[in-house]
């Protein structure tokens, strides 16, 4: 459902705010991945701490997932987003001056918790903004404005972290992130009424029965094993392992991370209108399309891990784009969400998918982190591409498994519907 009564211009505008809205979500998401080495010394960290930080971060925002779309649907995404920029913003103090491990699992939970509610709330203010044409479109740019947040965080905060301080570094990604909520709040007060508060009035108990209602629509499910499938890898990548993968494994100095992550915003930046405009209304292309990325993503995958090292460019070139592809892919989601799920469930029903790919990175998380220390690594000056190639295996595995899944549900909802 479009808002009829808002100009042209503030149509764009509500759309860029939950743009800038989530490249700070971003930003705080894959700020402590980019500076792991950093941490490591400053809090003398262990492979098991630092994957304990993105678990509990994306066991936060997984899990809040659900209750933020019953949120958005009660209190609308304006008041939703907001709520979540200004917690990011006091996250990332918290991580900049907390001087223990305790203070920085604390902020990360909060700072999972931010993240939660921000793209939840960006599709949902594009789907009641932009024109029904551009809903897709406007969804997908979302993705890829956004993943230019793990380019600020690989190579302007690492490097301003090492230059000034690790406080001075956090207090900055703060302080922009506190400007954005500023802008935010003026801009999505032109509004008015916020149109995405499609239960307003309702009761806790209607909204907890429509929330059931969503998880038992076939079409919730399959748009969240479309959203694990195709994007639990990118996920656990950009937020805990990638970075350390890529120096420690595959051999790339500070500069070579930083160029690899610029990548994935750049092909995603041409990918994401793409596949937006090309599966607006085509079912089977969408289908093709995200089996094709989850496959694409394996052989990369494959590739990069058993050639000998230190890895070529252009082999790490390939998964960089697989790795890519799988964040505009993993929006097409919500195109499933939109065209299997009612109308009146939308909110509820984006919260369940939205959990798809941060529970399955969670796992990918834990497991790899369990399988580098059973292996002996405790610090990342253990890490050699040897034991990333045996840590990488059940993820892997779950993708594999995940195809088979996803093919399944589609051909039992396709026959329902024939």
């Amino acid at each position: 459902m479009t808002t009829p009564t808002l100009r042209p211009w503030l149509r764009i505008a509500v759309w860029v705010v939950g743009c800038v809205a989530y490249l700070a979500a971003i930003m705080s998401r894959t700020s402590l991945s980019a500076t792991g080495a950093i941490a490591s010394d400053r809090f003398d960290l262990t492979s098991d701490n630092l994957a304990t930080f993105g678990i509990l971060q994306l066991l936060v925002y997984a899990g809040v997932q659900i209750p933020v779309g019953m949120l958005i649907d009660r209190l609308g995404a304006r008041a939703v987003l907001l709520s979540g920029l200004v917690i990011v913003a006091g996250s990332q103090l918290l991580i900049g001056f907390g001087e223990t491990f305790a203070a920085l699992l604390v902020a990360r939970a909060f700072a999972g918790l931010g993240d939660a509610m921000i793209f939840p709330s960006a599709v949902r203010l594009t789907a009641v903004s932009l024109r029904p044409a551009w809903i897709s479109t406007g969804t997908q740019m979302i993705g890829v404005v956004g993943n230019f947040g793990m380019v600020v965080t690989a190579t302007p905060l690492v490097w301003l972290v090492a230059a000034a301080s690790w406080p001075a570094g956090y207090a900055v990604m703060a302080a922009f992130t506190g400007v954005v909520a500023l802008a935010a709040g003026a801009i999505l007060s032109l509004m008015g009424r916020d149109p995405s508060r499609t239960a307003n009035g309702e009761s806790l108990g209607s909204v907890v029965r429509g929330t059931g209602e969503a998880l038992r629509e076939p079409g919730t499910w399959l748009a969240f094993t479309t959203h694990l499938i195709t994007s639990a890898a990118f996920t656990a990548f950009v937020v805990t392992w990638g970075p350390l993968f890529l120096e420690h494994g595959a051999g790339l100095d500070a500069g070579g991370v930083g160029a690899y992550l610029l990548v994935i915003p750049l092909v995603g930046m041409v990918a994401g209108p793409v596949f937006g405009r090309a599966t607006a209304g085509r079912p089977r292309l969408r289908r093709a399309i995200i089996a094709g990325s989850v496959v694409f993503q394996i052989v990369a995958w494959a590739l990069a891990l058993t050639w000998p090292v230190p890895t070529p460019l252009p082999v790490l070139g390939i998964l960089a784009v697989a790795t890519a592809l799988g964040g505009p892919a993993s929006l097409i989601a919500f195109d499933l969400s939109r065209h299997y799920v009612p109308g009146h469930l939308a909110a509820r029903a984006n919260g369940v998918v939205n959990s798809g790919g941060f529970t399955g990175a969670l796992l990918i998380i834990w497991l790899t982190g369990a399988m580098l220390t059973a292996q002996g690594a405790v610090t990342p000056d253990d890490y050699t591409m040897a034991l990333f190639r045996v840590a990488y295996l059940p993820m892997l595995a779950m993708l594999a498994v995940g195809l088979i899944v996803f093919l399944v549900l589609s051909a039992r909802i396709r026959r329902s519907r024939a």
